[in-house]
């Protein structure tokens, strides 16, 4: 039973684990998606107008009956793709539609164009005038889709007064004219339509009723003839219950489906994209949520509605303070790494000096031994003498050739990729710069890291100076007591004590010169010393005499 009970325990774990994973990868699937969409917005701009253009193409001049029903049907196609796209066309059409409408002299008709003219200025923000163009409808003359239209005009109007009052009076009441006239408009509604759905999610959506209105919208969503705009439309309700539910995930998902939607057809009198840069924001994604602020900035801007420039004014400055904080971060960096390199650069070009400081020892050592060899034959002595100097110049010269041959093998390797790496780098922010990818460059510079060179370059000359000097570590513990002693895996690279006398047996005895090398001030360096001196067996004096006793191979 116990077993049975732990199995059933990591099967939900395991199970709640791919959900999340799946979702992750859902919602960056769809917000690179709406990335896609957002470089073809143009294109979708370009078709929106060609179909505006095309619809121009038949309006009919003229005054008799026929021609002023030619215009009107005109007109309200007209209308239809302006209304969510171009407040100042939408109103212009819509007052066209009005005239023409009392040039035939038909109530119905002149009502219903009432009506399509209040939903483009409550589109734009514009509450009363849309409110009085309203109470001036006569809706016992309207058809019953127009009187539907009517309602939910009437219904939004109070329901976007109440969010922008934001006032607990006033909002409770504006809410509650709101309900009123939603319900009047389900009432004429067909209960199986899309449009009831629609409606209906809107009710239960300001009711706070969550669990049936996401029901209801992802119903919604179900139906395979939906169009774009009541896709936009269910999918940005969905996400607003979704958040309200504490499903931040699942609210990403449906605002960028609604946002791409929206760019599809067109549609700038929009919320999603800017929902969907605040929620970003908060998950402190901010390069996509000033990406995407931006656009609904201009969305805003191109159909001309006041009370979404006024939403984005109070976002945009927040997000946009974040963005250049961040790229003065990246400009910072940027500087360090620069700094960075140029230490790098010297501290090659140091170990490339003391290659040939060694050969110009090497070859003082050869001079001397060939003077040496001049005055063999004078005395016995001197020959004597000569065979000393022999052994120590011929020890000297054998350890220097070891040290030629694997620190110049290891470090012009190392200058060698290191001017590769920074000529690469170079070539790739020129090209960056040129094709005006500042992005590209934020990204490389973001992922660079100087860390593991650095750490690379230490555990080379560890390893070389350990195959030349393989019993340096067993010599060096000898000038200490076994409980002082350094102990070090097989694995491990000297620590800093130990790579300080390294390159002091390696003849590098400037303090200076061994702070740079290491990337650690003088005064490090000094205390690093003295400690490792004070803790020995050797008095302090004749320390460094004792260390450079210690042979190589």
């Amino acid at each position: 039973m116990i077993k049975k009970e732990k199995f059933l325990f990591l099967f939900a774990f395991l199970f709640s684990l791919s959900t999340l994973v799946y979702a992750e990868t859902s919602v960056d699937s769809l917000l690179g998606e709406l990335d896609r969409t957002l470089e073809k917005r143009e294109e979708y701009l370009k078709k929106k107008q060609d179909r505006i253009a095309s619809i121009k193409r038949q309006l009919v001049p003229g005054e008799d009956r026929a021609a002023l029903q030619a215009t009107y049907a005109a007109s309200s196609q007209l209308f239809e793709e302006y209304k969510s796209f171009v407040y100042d066309s939408a109103f212009n059409y819509g007052r066209i539609l009005l005239q023409t409408a009392y040039k035939l002299k038909e109530e119905p008709v002149i009502n219903d164009a009432k009506v399509k003219i209040s939903f483009t200025l409550l589109s734009a923000g514009m509450f009363k005038e849309a409110l009085d163009t309203l109470n001036s409808v006569k809706v016992e003359t309207l058809t019953k889709e127009s009187k539907i239209e009517y309602y939910a005009i009437l219904a939004r109007t109070y329901y976007d007064l109440a969010d922008y009052s934001h006032d607990d009076f006033f909002s409770k009441r504006y809410d509650k004219i709101g309900n009123g006239y939603l319900q009047k408009a389900l009432d004429l509604c067909d209960p199986h339509s899309v449009r009831f759905q629609l409606l209906k999610g809107l009710q239960y959506m300001r009711s706070r009723d969550l669990n049936n209105g996401i029901l209801t919208f992802e119903k919604v969503l179900d139906n395979p003839k939906l169009t774009k705009p009541e896709t936009a439309i269910a999918s940005s309700s969905l996400s607003y219950l979704y958040r309200l539910n504490n499903n931040p995930e699942k609210a990403k998902v449906y605002l960028a489906k609604a946002a791409i939607a929206d760019i599809i057809y067109s549609i700038r009198e929009t919320v999603a994209i800017r929902e969907l840069a605040e929620v970003l924001y908060e998950e402190h994604n901010i390069e996509r949520s000033y990406k995407y602020v931006k656009v609904a900035l201009e969305d805003a801007y191109f159909y001309g509605a006041k009370h979404r420039k006024i939403q984005i004014a109070n976002l945009l400055p927040i997000i946009e303070g974040t963005q250049l904080k961040i790229v003065e971060g990246q400009k910072t960096d940027l500087f360090y790494y620069s700094i960075t390199a140029t230490i790098l650069i010297i501290f090659i070009i140091l170990f490339a000096i003391i290659i040939y400081r060694q050969y110009r020892k090497l070859d003082a050592a050869k001079l001397e031994l060939m003077l040496s060899h001049e005055n063999l034959e004078k005395t016995n002595s001197q020959l004597e003498e000569a065979n000393s100097k022999l052994g120590d110049i011929n020890s000297k010269l054998e350890d220097a050739n070891k040290i030629k041959e694997e620190y110049i093998g290891s470090f012009f390797k190392i200058i060698s990729e290191g001017i590769e790496k920074i000529e690469k780098f170079k070539n790739t922010i020129d090209r960056k710069i040129s094709q005006k990818k500042i992005e590209d460059i934020k990204d490389l510079v973001n992922n660079m890291n100087l860390k593991p060179e650095r750490e690379q370059l230490y555990l080379t000359f560890d390893r070389t100076f350990l195959k030349i000097f393989p019993g340096f570590i067993s010599q060096f513990n000898a000038l200490f007591s076994p409980e002082e002693q350094f102990v070090i895996g097989e694995k491990q690279g000297l620590p800093t004590e130990l790579r300080i006398f390294a390159l002091i047996r390696l003849g590098i005895t400037d303090t200076e010169k061994i702070a740079g090398i290491l990337d650690y001030s003088v005064n490090t360096i000094y205390t690093y010393k003295t400690r490792v001196k004070n803790k020995s067996i050797v008095e302090n004096e004749k320390f460094e005499e004792e260390l450079m006793k210690i042979k190589a191979i």
